[in-house]
């Protein structure tokens, strides 16, 4: 499922890359997906933790804890990197968090593998309708798909980081 598009999020943001190894900033929270294609693809991980952090499964990162992390890093990171919802079921900010990665010119990757759903609500929560550049969607969690099916989505003004994508 996610796994893959995981794996394609991480590889397009690689692939843009002259020169040093790519660095992303990631909540701690992250699917075992996530550390192994940065093993795979050489990607260097800073993490994000939260003001006050009370338990693994739950890394719920502000806006506030995003932007001082780009404060800090030493050099500019090639991407931040979010779950939500997380494994408990929290959702970030993604909308104040997308306005901090925009400001900071970084692109904003969710894991939203357990909210697939979130596009179909009254007042939509995707993270891309919320300013993400890119999310994964694991359809089997919480669509009706009985196999491991999961989608990509890349907001158009970020196509670029696929050759072949098309403007929806």
């Amino acid at each position: 499922g996610s796994s893959h598009t995981i794996r394609a999020m991480l590889g397009a943001v690689a692939s843009l890359k002259k020169g040093n190894r790519p660095l992303v900033l990631a909540a701690r929270n992250v699917h075992k997906a996530f550390i192994y294609a940065c093993a795979a693809l050489d990607i260097d991980t800073q993490w994000i933790y939260p003001a006050e952090f009370n338990h693994l499964c739950s890394c719920e990162i502000s806006a506030a804890d995003v932007e001082k992390a780009l404060r800090e890093c030493s050099t500019k990171p090639d991407a931040v990197y979010i779950t939500s919802p997380d494994y408990l079921g929290n959702i970030s900010d993604v909308f104040e968090i997308s306005k901090v990665c925009k400001k900071y010119d970084v692109p904003l990757l969710v894991d939203n593998a357990h909210g697939a759903y979130l596009g179909f609500l009254k007042e939509s929560l995707h993270p891309i309708h919320l300013g993400a550049t890119a999310c994964c969607d694991s359809a089997h969690k919480t669509l009706p798909v009985l196999t491991g099916g999961a989608y990509l989505h890349i907001a158009k003004e970020y196509s670029y980081l696929y050759s072949d994508a098309k403007e929806a």
